[in-house]
């Protein structure tokens, strides 16, 4: 019996492992593209990295989500430093950044 008790443990916690997986908790990892008119795309990495590109030009940063925000931390190469802060959620293979979708690639 306390076999059975320990399989049925371990089986549920692959099942909420699992259901983590997509949920923003996590973050979001991989390369994401706008579906706005801009066609940005977003490549969140590992430790809290991330690359922007936009229009050719590529702003490498970190990320921190807290609750349903996420603040991006950018720097360029002639010191110039940025934060923004904005609306964030997340559901299957698609991101939410204030209101915009980006898809996973």
């Amino acid at each position: 019996m306390k076999i059975w008790k320990t399989a049925a443990a371990a089986v549920l916690v692959l099942v909420l492992l699992a259901g983590l997986a997509g949920c923003s908790l996590l973050g979001p990892k991989g390369t994401y593209k706008s579906t706005g008119a801009l066609g940005e795309t977003l490549t969140f990495g590992e430790d809290n990295k991330v690359t922007g590109e936009l229009f050719g030009i590529t702003l490498d940063g970190e990320y921190e989500i807290k609750d349903d925000t996420i603040t991006f931390k950018y720097s360029t190469s002639f010191g110039l430093g940025t934060t923004l802060t904005k609306s964030f959620s997340q559901k299957g293979d698609s991101i939410w950044i204030d209101g915009t979708e980006f898809v996973k690639q």
